[in-house]
C-alpha cells in the first residue's frame, strides 16, 4: 500500500503545482503528504510523506511520473495540444490483503496519449485520450476535464480551484483492475467476474498559498465516484475513492 500511496502523491504533485507555477518558473521542489481511500477488500486508508518535483520549460513538462511534450499553444492562456506519457493511477496490492487470498497483484500501467486544453473565460476545458504501452492490460483511457479558479488574490498570493472529471476506461483496463479470472476463482473465495467498459464521474478541489518569494503550500483532493462496473466486483467493497495531497514547495 506504501509503494501506491507514493506514487499517488507524484500524480497530484504534478496537477497542484503546475496550477501555480508562474511563467518564468522552471522547477518546483519540496515534500508532501498523501492521504488515500481505496475501494478494494481489506485494504484501509494510509498516509505518507515523500519528495516532490516539477520541471516545466516551453514545450517539455515534467510533473512526477507524468511527461507531456507541447505540440502547439506554447503560451498560457491559449489552446494547446501535448503528448503524453503517463503512469495510471490504478494499482492492486493484493498479497497486502489477507481477504484477497488467491489474487493476483495488479501493477501500475505506463499511458501514451494525447492530450488537448482549452481555456476559456469560465475555465479550461480538456481531453485526454491514452493507450496501454507497458503491456499491462492493452487498454485505454479517456477523460474529459473541466478546471477553474473560483477564488483568487489580486496578487496571486493565493487561490482557490475547482474541477469535474467524466472519466472513460475501456473493458480490457477495467477487467485488468477489477476481474476475476478462472484462475484466480479457482483459487480464491471469490467467484469469476468479466468487467466490463465504464464511464465515472469525479470532483476535485485544491489551491495553494504563497509565502515569501519563493515558498508556497499547495493542497489538492479528489473524489472519484466508482462506476457499477467496479462496485460489482467482489474485490471492492467501496463505491468511491478520495484522494488527499499537501505540500510544501520551492520555486527556482
Amino acid at each position: 500500500m506504501g509503494v501506491f500511496i507514493m506514487k499517488k502523491a507524484w500524480l497530484y504533485a504534478g496537477v497542484i503545482i503546475t496550477i501555480s507555477l508562474p511563467v518564468y518558473a522552471q522547477w518546483s521542489a519540496g515534500v508532501a503528504g498523501i492521504g488515500s481511500i481505496g475501494p478494494y477488500k481489506g485494504l484501509s486508508s494510509e498516509s505518507i510523506v515523500v519528495p516532490i518535483a516539477a520541471y516545466e520549460g516551453e514545450r517539455l513538462i515534467w510533473r512526477g511520473p507524468s511527461i507531456q511534450y507541447k505540440v502547439s499553444g506554447l503560451n498560457r492562456g491559449e489552446p494547446s495540444l501535448s503528448l503524453s506519457l503517463d503512469l495510471a493511477p490504478n494499482e492492486l496490492e493484493a498479497d497486502e490483503s489477507s481477504e484477497l487470498s488467491g489474487i493476483e497483484n495488479r501493477d501500475f500501467s505506463v499511458l501514451a496519449g494525447a492530450r488537448y486544453s482549452y481555456p476559456t473565460r469560465h475555465g479550461e476545458f480538456s481531453v485526454v485520450l491514452q493507450t496501454d504501452v507497458s503491456g499491462k492490460h492493452q487498454g485505454q483511457r479517456g477523460a474529459l476535464n473541466f478546471d477553474r479558479v473560483v477564488l483568487q488574490d489580486p496578487n496571486r498570493q493565493w487561490m482557490v480551484t475547482a474541477g469535474a472529471q467524466i472519466e472513460y476506461l475501456s473493458d480490457k483496463y477495467t477487467d485488468y483492475y477489477f476481474g476475476v479470472s478462472s484462475t484466480e476463482a479457482a483459487l480464491s473465495a471469490f467467484s469469476e467476474y468479466k468487467a466490463d467498459a465504464l464511464w465515472q464521474a469525479g470532483l476535485t478541489l485544491g489551491g495553494f498559498y504563497r509565502f515569501y518569494d519563493d515558498w508556497q503550500v499547495v493542497v489538492q483532493t479528489r473524489y472519484l465516484n466508482l462506476a457499477d462496473e467496479v462496485t460489482n466486483s467482489p474485490l471492492v467493497e467501496d463505491d468511491f475513492t478520495v484522494d488527499g495531497f499537501i505540500g510544501v514547495t520551492y520555486q527556482f
